[in-house]
């Protein structure tokens, strides 16, 4: 008889693995059954719920949480066939079923957008999804002719089009978000084309190279279910009817009728939020500017796993660095961390430069890179506007800085603590080249005194911080200024109007973004079966 135990903890010794990274998660076999002390075939079947590695002992190794098969008895908990199905699936959200021929507008093709656009078609709801940018194929297309051309494409680069900001910035799904929901979004994505390692991974990520792709089988799941994808299809308002949102009107005049609409616009619909906050109630919020930083990958593996080379077992290694806030300055953190990444130039309209991240899913490039963001305190803006104007003004200030050609304004990490625009090494992961520049010209004084200490702080704790890494741009395109005002029902100040996702304040990341998609979608059946 085949019992399935928890094996809590097993540990591979990664020096002693000889198996590629890309190999060892599906060759415990016989490793395991060396530490349960059976046979190899006594193991039958095997599943990994969570793996990480643990360095801490100078010697790294890989640990697995898993569900092992076996006939053999083992000294374990015994897992029944329905605790071992609940631990290792997910089951799709739960959402009022919308009785009647209505209709929702979905804006925007970025997680919380295409979330709620899944969730709305399985519900019955006639879907049509507009983006004001282009398929992810021709998407990646015009990329590659910016790269070569230097031509920016205001409807078509790595902040607007389909799959948003994060379908050519890695894909890091890190939150700290615990929702039940994140399980059936990760399935989603394994479903689409991501690594089952997604599933079980503490911070995974889905890379850039495969996002195309799974982006477009998101898409083709939910025009599956009747959802209707217009690009290339930019809102320039909302349409109000006796006090309800009835629909949205295009930037070429035509008119969109709908009974309910829902806004995931992302970080790059800016102009479309700025025309939002003069009829919508909102808030004013904190947010976050910084810059990228880049080190070595070698160095970077050095200091997480203490042995070098790195094993071959092993992947890329990252790390998360935070500072404290205190009475005199804000904290900072390491955000978007991209092991073996490169450093890309991010912006929603041309003549702007904002620095960002990703990585290929193989995480094999020569570089680490990831954001020192800080959230200033003595920003006093009196409106939403004035906010967004000072985040428009900064990206054309780090582009005119850069010499104006997408290169990067750039700067050693010794060179912006002294104050000097120095630039040692060159050499980079960014394509368009760096420019030596004192990058703390171009950020509040502020920030630039929190990031300072930062660097004095992280370097305590990883040596060879300053000395190896070169400061890249700004980065301005983090989080949003304003955040909508949402009732309990989740709509906004306009009933019929909901505004989701980081553009409307409510996410910061994939995975939260992911989920206030449904959420949104959730309460936007339940308000269309109200009105009935």
């Amino acid at each position: 008889m085949i019992f399935t135990y928890k094996i809590p903890e097993f540990r591979l010794n990664a020096l002693k693995c000889p198996l590629p990274y890309a190999a060892v998660d599906g060759a415990l076999r016989e490793p395991l059954a060396a530490f349960l002390g059976v046979p190899p075939g006594a193991v039958v079947e095997y599943r990994i719920l969570r793996k990480s590695v643990d360095s801490r002992r100078g010697a790294p190794e890989l640990i697995y949480c898993l569900l092992a098969d076996s006939a053999a008895e083992l000294p374990f908990e015994k897992i029944s066939p329905e605790e071992a199905a609940e631990l290792t699936g997910a089951d799709a959200p739960e959402i009022e079923p919308v009785t009647g021929n209505r209709r929702v507008i979905v804006i925007g093709t970025g997680p919380a957008g295409l979330f709620a656009a899944l969730t709305l078609a399985a519900a019955g709801v006639a879907v049509t999804v507009l983006d004001s940018g282009r398929r992810v194929d021709r998407r990646a297309a015009d990329i590659a002719r910016f790269f070569a051309s230097r031509s920016f494409e205001d409807n078509s680069n790595y902040l607007i089009g389909e799959g948003g900001a994060g379908a050519f910035s890695d894909g890091k799904l890190y939150t700290r978000n615990r929702d039940a929901r994140i399980g059936w979004v990760l399935r989603k994505f394994v479903d689409s084309g991501a690594d089952p390692e997604t599933l079980y991974l503490k911070r995974p990520h889905l890379g850039s190279d495969r996002l195309p792709g799974i982006v477009t089988k998101l898409r083709e799941a939910a025009e599956a279910l009747k959802a209707e994808f217009r690009f290339e299809a930019e809102v320039a308002e909302i349409i109000e009817k006796n006090g309800v949102c009835a629909g949205v009107r295009l930037a070429d005049g035509e008119s969109l009728e709908a009974d309910a609409v829902v806004f995931a616009g992302g970080l790059g619909a800016r102009r479309l939020v700025r025309t939002l906050i003069e009829t919508l109630e909102y808030e004013l919020k904190p947010f976050q500017i910084g810059c990228r930083i880049e080190h070595p990958q070698a160095l970077v593996d050095l200091r997480q796993y203490r042995v070098k080379p790195r094993p071959k077992c092993l992947g890329a290694a990252e790390y998360n660095l935070a500072m404290s806030p205190n009475d005199r300055r804000p904290g900072v953190s390491t955000f978007c961390m991209c092991p073996g990444g490169e450093v890309i130039p991010a912006a929603a309209a041309s003549g702007e430069l904002s620095s960002n991240g990703m990585s290929l899913s193989a995480r094999n490039g020569e570089f680490a890179n990831t954001a020192l963001v800080v959230t200033p305190r003595k920003l006093n803006f009196s409106a939403g506007g004035e906010a967004f104007d000072f985040l428009a003004g900064l990206g054309k200030r780090v582009f005119d800085a850069g010499g104006g050609d997408y290169s990067f304004p750039a700067q050693s990490a010794e060179g912006f603590l002294l104050g000097e625009a120095r630039l040692e090494r060159y050499k980079s992961s960014a394509r368009l080249g760096l420019r030596p520049f004192d990058l703390a010209s171009l950020l509040p004084a502020e920030a630039v005194n929190s990031l300072r200490g930062a660097l004095r702080d992280f370097d305590r704790r990883f040596p060879g911080y300053i000395r190896h890494g070169n400061l890249i741009g700004v980065e301005s395109y983090v989080s949003s200024p304003v955040r909508f005002r949402r009732g309990v029902d989740g709509s906004s100040s306009l009933p019929g109007f909901f505004p989701c996702g980081e553009a409307a304040g409510m996410a910061g990341g994939i995975m939260s973004a992911a989920v206030d998609g449904i959420d949104t979608a959730q309460n936007a059946a339940i308000f269309l079966n109200k009105r009935r």
